[in-house]
This record gives C-alpha cells, sequence and structure tokens, in this order.
C-alpha cells in the first residue's frame, strides 16, 4: 500500500518529516509520497529539491509530483522557519538555507523595523557589490549583509542575558554594540550559521576592530550603505580598491565623530 501527502514544504520542516512517518506507520503504508503544492515563498521547483534532498535518509519516503487522490498534510513550523527559526526545519537541509539565504528576507522583516530592515538590505546590497570587485563570495557577502542587525531590535535586557552568559566581558562596554556578538548567537543557534567568516565579520562590525577581508567588507558596507544620506564617494571609492584601507579610514573618522559630538575618546 502507497500514499500521497501534500503540503507547501515552504520549506520541509522536521516536525512534517515526522508527521508523514507517524502517518505511515498508523496507516501500515510501505512506501509514503509525498508532493508539493502549487502555493510557496520559494518556487515549487527548489521546494521540491529541498525536499528531496530532506527526505534522502529515509528509504520509504518519497517525492512524487502525482497528486491524485492526496491527503492534506498541514503544514507545521513553516512560518516560524521562515521568520528565524531555521532549526526547525528538517534535518538535511538547515544548512543550504542559512547558506544560500533562501528566507533571509522573510526573516529580516520579521526580525526588524521597517527602518531597519531597508538598512538590512541595503548593507546586503553593498556587501556583495564590493564582494563582486574584490572576487569574493557574492552570495556569502549579501547572506552576511542581511545577517548583521537580526539581534539590533532585542531590547537591552534580551541582550544582557545573552551577552552575560556568551560573552561577560562586554558588560561593561556600551548596550549600543551588544548586538554584534548576540547575533553571532542567535545566528548560530536558531538559523544554524556555520560559517565563521561571517560570525567573526558580525561580532566585529560595530567598532570595525576585526582583521579579516570579510570584517573590513562588512564594517565598510554598515557605514557607506546610501540608506545613510551622506556623501560617501571618497570611502566607496577607496573601498574598490583596498578593503582593509577603507576601513581603517571609516574607523578614525568614526572616531573623530563620536569625540567631537560625544566627547568620548574610542
Amino acid at each position: 500500500m502507497s500514499s500521497v501527502l501534500l503540503s507547501s514544504f515552504d520549506p520541509v520542516s522536521q516536525k512534517e518529516i515526522e508527521a508523514a512517518l507517524a502517518y505511515q506507520r498508523e496507516h501500515g503504508a510501505h512506501d509514503l509520497y509525498l508532493a508539493v503544492n502549487e502555493e510557496g515563498v520559494l518556487s515549487k521547483e527548489l521546494r521540491t529539491r529541498l525536499l528531496k534532498k530532506a527526505l534522502a535518509p529515509y528509504r520509504h519516503l518519497h517525492v512524487t509530483s502525482e497528486v491524485k487522490d492526496a491527503e492534506t498534510l498541514t503544514p507545521a513550523d513553516e512560518e516560524e522557519i521562515r521568520k528565524g527559526e531555521y532549526r526547525k526545519a528538517a534535518y538535511g537541509i538547515r544548512g543550504e538555507l542559512i547558506r544560500e539565504g533562501y528566507y533571509l528576507n522573510a526573516t529580516a522583516k520579521a526580525m526588524c523595523n521597517p527602518h531597519r530592515y531597508a538598512h538590512t538590505c541595503s548593507v546586503a546590497e553593498v556587501c556583495r557589490q564590493l564582494a563582486a570587485v574584490h572576487h569574493m563570495d557574492e552570495k556569502k557577502a549579501w547572506v552576511m549583509g542581511m545577517l548583521h542587525d537580526l539581534t539590533k531590535g532585542f531590547s537591552d535586557e534580551a541582550n544582557r542575558k545573552i551577552i552575560e552568559i556568551y560573552k561577560p566581558e562586554w558588560l561593561s562596554i556600551s548596550p549600543k554594540v551588544w548586538h554584534s556578538y548576540t547575533g553571532v548567537i542567535y545566528a548560530k543557534q536558531s538559523l544554524c550559521l556555520e560559517d565563521p567568516d561571517i560570525a567573526y565579520a558580525m561580532e566585529h562590525h560595530t567598532i570595525g576592530d576585526g582583521h579579516t577581508d570579510w570584517a573590513y567588507l562588512l564594517y565598510i558596507a554598515d557605514k557607506i550603505e546610501p540608506l545613510r544620506g551622506y556623501d560617501v564617494s571618497k570611502q566607496r571609492a577607496l573601498a574598490e580598491k583596498d578593503l582593509k584601507a577603507a576601513a581603517n579610514l571609516i574607523r578614525e573618522e568614526s572616531k573623530a565623530y563620536i569625540l567631537e559630538t560625544e566627547g568620548i575618546h574610542v
């Protein structure tokens, strides 16, 4: 006996796979087929490919395009995944979701206010553009930009709780920069981020004290993205020639500005 279950699988969650296995046991189906419906944030073709990847470890679960007499499988955890809980996705696709940034627009929109979301998208695009100039991975650069401010909307109290556990030495510095580290923790725990280049760049993007090309790139993009509304043509031109030199210039300018406006040496 075989059966077909139809759902959006946008993306397929681990809970949905467990529900399919439970259905298989309850109905005595030797083979169970899963089919992707038409409606979804991602294309049907891409959702089908991700579903196949997720089902690879399960010998008797298969993907089909035949939906005649299919029963509907109620989506589970899909919206939560799209809003930033990739750890609820099927085990086999979590890494690909974050590497490819399939739902990062939806995640950023859910976690940021409109102003911060616009800034995030703008930073991600500048990251991508600078990466192209320097022959770096453009998609990785875009993902990094989309991730960098995800926890900036957290309250100081929420960020403090994370800092107390993972970075207590930062309790003595301004809460304004805490998000650069709490964002790393969130990305690792909830979005399944494993890329050390991105994690390092995120941690150092507020102060600009990172020492890798990825860190320079993110720091620069965060400071010169066009929605900030001031002339950065000099900094942009330098960044397209030398990331380290541009990061150093912007950092010194930032220090001078803080000293002038707040009287604080940083």
